[in-house]
This record gives C-alpha cells, sequence and structure tokens, in this order.
C-alpha cells in the first residue's frame, strides 16, 4: 500500500518540482550567480555548442589523436561485453525511469549545465539502479545525488547543493549518505564512455558537410537523448546507439547533405538498414 502511494506521489509531482525550482531561480536573478548554480562561463562558450558538441578547433577535440583515442575506447567497450541490464529484476519500471530522466533534464537545463552532466548522470543513475535495486521513492534522492556528483566532475561551476534541492523534501545530510554509497559501490568509477562521449568522437571520424552542420548536431542530439529516456537501450553498446544515430540522420537528411565518411571507422561497420534500432530512431526524427 505504502510502495503504491509513492509511486504515485512520485510520478505526479516530480516534473512539477522542476517547473517550480525554475521559476524560484528566475525570481533571483538579482543575487549573486554562483547561489543559483550552473554559472555560464568563457571557457564554456569557448568550446561547446549550444546543442552540447565541441566547436570545430575547440582543443578538446585533440584532433591529432582522434584515430588511437577511438581504437582505445572501441577495445575497452568491447572487452566490458554486451551490456546486461535487466530493468525487469528491479523496482523500478520504465514509466517510472523515463520520469525521473526527463526530471535531470528538466534540472540540467534549469541549471545551464553541459550535456556532458547530463549523459553523466543518467549513468550513474543506471548503474546505482542495477548496484541498489532501490524503491521507487528513492529514485528522486538517487537522481538528484547522481547530479550532484556529475556536475562536481563535469562542470567548472557546479551548483551548489543548496540550489539542487530547491522545491524539494530532500535533505542536504540524505544526498551526503547517498553519495557517499554510490561511490563506494563504484569504487568511484563514476565517468564512463557514454553515448555523448561516442557522439562526439564518431561524429569527428566521420566528418561531415559543414553547411548542414547545426542541422546535423541538433538531430544527434535530439536522438541521443531520446536515447536516455527509453530504456530500450539500455542494453545495447553506447557506440552502436552512436552509430544508428548517425545513420538516421543520414537517412533524414540525404547523403548529400550529411556526407559521411563511414570508410574512416576503421573497427565499425556501416549500421544496416535493417537494424531495430535504426528504424526507431529514424522512426523518432520523422514525428519530432
Amino acid at each position: 500500500m505504502n510502495e503504491q502511494k509513492g509511486a504515485r506521489v512520485f510520478g505526479k509531482n516530480l516534473e512539477n518540482q522542476a517547473d517550480k525550482a525554475s521559476k524560484i531561480l528566475k525570481g533571483k536573478k538579482d543575487v549573486i550567480i554562483d547561489e543559483m548554480g550552473g554559472k555560464e562561463n568563457l571557457i564554456n562558450d569557448a568550446i561547446w555548442t549550444k546543442e552540447g558538441l565541441n566547436k570545430s578547433g575547440s582543443p578538446q577535440l585533440v584532433s591529432l589523436y582522434q584515430q588511437e583515442i577511438y581504437e582505445f575506447l572501441y577495445e575497452k567497450e568491447k572487452s566490458m561485453g554486451e551490456p546486461n541490464f535487466q530493468m525487469g529484476s528491479t523496482k523500478i519500471n520504465d514509466t517510472v525511469r523515463a520520469t525521473t530522466v526527463r526530471y535531470i533534464v528538466k534540472l540540467v537545463r534549469c541549471f545551464n549545465l553541459k550535456a556532458e552532466t547530463l549523459f553523466q548522470t543518467v549513468d550513474l543513475m543506471d548503474q546505482t539502479i542495477s548496484l541498489l535495486n532501490p524503491e521507487i521513492a528513492e529514485l528522486e534522492l538517487i537522481s538528484i545525488t547522481c547530479l550532484f556528483i556529475a556536475s562536481k566532475y563535469e562542470e567548472i561551476y557546479p551548483p551548489p547543493l543548496p540550489a539542487l534541492l530547491r522545491a524539494t523534501d530532500i535533505k542536504a545530510k540524505d544526498v551526503i549518505e547517498m553519495e557517499k554509497e554510490i561511490l563506494n559501490r563504484l569504487n568511484f568509477n563514476v565517468i564512463s564512455d557514454n553515448t555523448l562521449v561516442w557522439i562526439q568522437l564518431i561524429g569527428e571520424m566521420l566528418g561531415y558537410n559543414c553547411k548542414y552542420s547545426d542541422q546535423i548536431k541538433q538531430r544527434c542530439m535530439n536522438l541521443a537523448e531520446t536515447s536516455l529516456t527509453s530504456s530500450l537501450f539500455l542494453n545495447h553498446k553506447k557506440s552502436a546507439i552512436a552509430l544508428n544515430i548517425y545513420m538516421a540522420v543520414e537517412i533524414n537528411l540525404g547523403c548529400q547533405k550529411t556526407q559521411f565518411q563511414w570508410e574512416r571507422l576503421t573497427q565499425h561497420q556501416k549500421p544496416s538498414n535493417e537494424s531495430k534500432t535504426l528504424k526507431l530512431l529514424t522512426y523518432i526524427l520523422k514525428i519530432k
């Protein structure tokens, strides 16, 4: 009885809390920016596009070492075997997970955080669900804790914990305790080669038509965020998701506009047109 009640409250109020936090922040424009968290800075503007991808010429692309990085990440992913996330064996169902991811997306946008922080947060949350098998009522605490951890790794100006907890009933001490639990369970290995890492790397390897670069990047990021929300992608390798995203964009825009150089991917093959993942992503682009 209590579990069901918690599930209803969770699903009904979670996204409203993100909206409420956003309104609170908008009403505090005259306060010190650091108090709000997610402070915009010149470094981010110099190296990131608004879609969360590296700008052309960004030193973070380390173009000279792209091939070596690509081969290293491929071998690392290969050594880890096939993903085996069993959502059905946890207390969290697909609907609750999707609601939580949308909540995280709203918070990331509310605090003007980087795309890396979003993808790292969701990856951390999925690992935590697998390790702890939490109750539905605990997922809000876990999601905020994972965002707190990821922002400290990825952001130059991470939002302070009190700012993240606005419009929630969660106490700071509970987040700190959950942070300890997650970090200990993961042995502090919190940085992963998530979908965005592969999107950025494969995108630079493929190359693309600069004339349509904005359209390509926007479609890629839309599909990448969609892949976060749906549990259908949990048991796919991150590189495979990224490859299918680029293939879906190529189908959507046409080869003449994208001009991807698939032959440059020495460790991967171009996705088959019969791929179920590709068909799903292509359909998503059509309806958006």
